[in-house]
């Protein structure tokens, strides 16, 4: 593994625990001042807030000079470690809310700056899924960590700030030895090309949107049952995730990424499955054990696609953690509205709602998965094309054929269709194409149409 990798893993290991972190602890305060539902919505808030920081990120880096990033990220720090002990204090509903959106505001603009970093570091790595999938992981065990032996509000703040100041110092020491514009070189693309990228972004975005609204779903159910004292979500399930993030890194690399659409598409399936089997009065912990091995791989799902992809594009600063945005938005829109959904027991709407956006999903799938073409097999047909177009104008030199016989010539060699057809498409009498057939015989040295096409495809210039 290169060194460059290992620092991007720590990282996004870094981050990830740092912002699921805060959010546990944001969550567990909020539910001093408020209920289950208010905790929900307060939830959404903040990851709407966070990608506001992450818009906002995109937009000043193209601008932003060292002598201001450097004072703007220690003054970034400062503020978030303020913020993550007035949270922990759960002084009012208010306060509370307030400082938590200034917080993942922060951390919104600190998640596009690590994710951008990160795509650009690894543009050309084939295991970018893998890494992806163990910094996940990390950070995952990281928060599992802190919630079971750092049970303190005091505690947890602290080691919060410690994390993000380590996140901060790694991510500042990362050399980009390239200028910014080389994420865009066409030649660095990697093992895959995608045909038309600004297409292929607005259908992985929407595809995500509807993913992001069974997953979303699915998370608010638990997230209720956590904030109503049920279940601490805190605990072992947690681990679960740690254990998809690896094996998602780990598939979704087979075969370069080609098959990752596709075996996220069947991790959807099963979330839907794991819909219909709770309303019809499944167990709730099959559920819970599906939905935290499903979210795993949704997560690296999207992290990897739009760093991926946005190698591709004018702006890579915006799309490398558009993912995540994604996602987040999509929670916030849909957050009252999948409360009310579970809230009001309706089994039968839920579950054709589920069914309808997997439907969705399918089409976004399928329509995605075929703007990848493999860039060896793309070459290949490239260099073909090549080699029969140079074939062709020597067969042509060789045998001296006018404009017009080569024209009949390559109708002959690519068309199956009859003689006044080929005349129509020619835009010539049936008796003129007779002539240049009869001319092309002659100096090919052939009795037929067929024994032209088969002297062609035998006939080799070198010989």
């Amino acid at each position: 593994m290169r060194k460059v990798q290992i620092k991007i893993i720590a990282v996004l290991a870094l981050f990830n625990f740092i912002f699921l972190g805060s959010e546990y602890l944001f969550d567990n305060m909020m539910a001093y001042t408020t209920d289950a539902s208010g905790v929900v919505i307060a939830q959404s808030q903040i990851l709407g807030v966070s990608a506001v920081g992450f818009f906002l990120y995109a937009a000043v880096s193209k601008w932003a000079k060292n002598w201001i990033k450097y004072p703007g990220v220690f003054g970034i720090t400062i503020i978030c470690i303020i913020c993550l002990f007035i949270v922990s204090r759960h002084i009012s509903n208010e306060i509370t809310l307030a400082s938590g959106c200034v917080l993942f505001l922060l951390l919104g603009m600190a998640y596009g700056a690590v994710h951008y970093t990160a795509a650009y570091m690894l543009k050309e790595d084939g295991n970018l899924a893998k890494t992806v999938g163990i910094a996940y992981a990390a950070g995952i065990l990281l928060q599992f960590i802190n919630n079971n032996f750092i049970d303190n509000e005091i505690v947890e703040p602290v080691v919060l700030s410690f994390s993000l100041a380590a996140g901060v110092f790694l991510l500042m020491g990362i050399d980009r030895d390239e200028p910014l514009m080389c994420l865009q070189d066409s030649e660095k693309r990697g093992r895959q090309i995608v045909g038309h990228p600004g297409i292929a972004g607005g259908i992985l975005i929407v595809n995500v949107v509807l993913m992001t609204c069974i997953f979303a779903t699915l998370d608010n159910a638990v997230t209720l049952v956590h904030a109503a004292g049920q279940m601490d979500i805190g605990q072992w399930p947690r681990l679960l995730l740690a254990l998809s993030g690896l094996a998602a890194g780990v598939i979704f690399d087979w075969k370069e990424r080609r098959y990752m659409y596709i075996i996220m598409y069947c991790i959807t399936l099963l979330s839907t499955i794991c819909v219909v089997v709770i309303e019809f009065g499944g167990p709730f912990m099959a559920g819970l054990i599906a939905f935290y091995l499903s979210a795993g791989f949704f997560v690296v799902f999207f992290s990897t696609g739009f760093m991926e992809i946005s190698c591709y594009m004018k702006f890579p600063e915006l799309w490398a953690g558009l993912g995540r945005i994604t996602n987040n938005l999509c929670a916030v829109l849909i957050g009252s509205w999948s409360v009310a959904l579970i809230e009001s027991g309706n089994s039968m709407v839920i579950i054709i709602v589920a069914i309808v956006l997997f439907a969705a999903i399918s089409v976004t799938t399928f329509l995605y998965s075929g703007r990848f073409r493999d860039e060896a097999e793309e070459q290949a047909k490239e260099s073909e094309e090549e080699e029969e177009s140079e074939k062709f104008s020597a067969f042509c030199e060789k045998f001296s054929l006018t404009n017009r016989e080569q024209a009949v010539l390559r109708r002959l060699l690519t068309s199956d269709d009859n003689m006044q057809e080929l005349a129509e498409e020619l835009f010539i009498s049936r008796a003129a194409l007779y002539r240049h057939i009869a001319s092309l015989n002659e100096k090919t040295e052939t009795k037929s149409r067929i024994g032209l096409i088969q002297l062609y495809y035998a006939w080799n210039e070198k010989k």
